[in-house]
């Protein structure tokens, strides 16, 4: 249990959140678990739902930082895309964040969370956008927009989260993003014509 109430509730506020999604989670129930009152909930949040924005404000910071370090740790541009992938996938299989937040209870909180999704997706977009930017400027991506493509990648992501919900992530559809992400990657490459000319 953290010192600090505010860290406390929102610890809380995510196991609860995760457990019971939004609607069935109850202001008592996250007091109860993080030892505090409930006054003192309302103390640092005005609502449950400003409670459940800054639990998935904190989710998508861990996200994307881990995204950052997994990027970080590869050498290469085409590794560095294919750790950004994977790192991805794992996160989406474990959930959003070291709470399980995940995406459907953004879904049952409707139109007015739903505009938290394209705040995520655009902070997860700029690290891949960075990764193809550098691989193209050393001549080993052939990328002209890497904004767009970066952003049309977590477009799909947005799809694939939704199919893990709802299917989770079998055998064989692990094995076909697996050819699919292959062929992305690849067709990131320069020609070797392109390459050598960026040399002379």
């Amino acid at each position: 249990m953290s010192s600090d109430p505010r860290t406390a509730i929102m610890n809380a506020a995510g196991e609860v959140f995760a457990r019971y999604g939004f609607k069935k989670a109850s202001v008592e129930d996250i007091a109860r678990r993080a030892g505090v009152g409930k006054g003192s909930i309302y103390l640092h949040f005005e609502s449950k739902e400003a409670l459940f924005e800054a639990c998935v404000r904190s989710a998508n910071v861990r996200s994307t930082a881990e995204l950052e370090a997994a990027v970080r740790r590869a050498s290469t541009p085409e590794l560095q895309v294919r750790a950004f992938i994977e790192c991805k996938l794992e996160q989406m299989t474990r959930g959003m964040g070291e709470h399980r937040i995940m995406m459907e209870h953004l879904f049952e909180l409707g139109a007015q969370a739903m505009r938290f999704v394209p705040e995520l997706q655009e902070k997860e977009a700029a690290v891949l956008a960075r990764v193809l930017t550098e691989g193209t400027s050393q001549g080993v991506f052939a990328v002209a927009a890497p904004q767009r493509v970066a952003s049309g990648f977590m477009e799909m992501f947005m799809g694939l989260t939704i199919k893990f919900l709802t299917q989770g992530l079998e055998a064989p559809m692990k094995e076909a993003l697996d050819a699919f992400f292959d062929v992305f990657i690849r067709g990131l490459a320069a020609s070797r014509e392109a390459t050598r000319s960026r040399k002379h």
